[in-house]
């Protein structure tokens, strides 16, 4: 049993490692339906990855899907999607989420802000002053 396992993860990493050559130009294909296909299967960078194609709603459903899998990036770029959107408490919830699973976001989470120096947050008013 270990043995097909390890054959299958072995299967999808190969897969996603193609998928990656050809959204870099390395390779010549069609890069989505290989995405698409392991998601369904369940892979989590794979969902990581199809969350930048996708519609918000449907990219918030991969990362939260792969994150209950126990995928810290995911998870992270959770919080970070929450953030993006100006819902600080999920975003909050999702860093706490992501903080277990990762030190990096545990640091994040240690040193929360609700203001941030990235033009994307001007129009949910939490724009960091100019320090300079």
């Amino acid at each position: 049993m270990r043995l097909i396992m390890d054959r299958s993860a072995d299967w999808m990493w190969n897969t996603y490692a193609r998928a990656l050559d050809i959204l870099e130009g390395r390779a010549c294909g069609h890069a989505l339906p290989i995405i698409r296909k392991l998601v369904r299967r369940g892979f989590a960078p794979a969902c990581n990855l199809l969350s930048d194609y996708v519609t918000e709603g449907e990219a918030v459903r991969l990362l939260r899907s792969a994150a209950r899998r126990g995928d810290a990036t995911s998870a992270y770029n959770l919080a970070i999607t929450y953030r993006n959107c100006g819902d600080m408490r999920r975003y909050r919830t999702a860093l706490a989420y992501a903080a277990r699973l990762d030190p990096d976001a545990h640091a994040e989470l240690r040193s929360f802000k609700t203001r941030f120096p990235h033009e994307v947050m001007r129009p949910f008013h939490r724009l960091a002053p100019d320090r300079s």
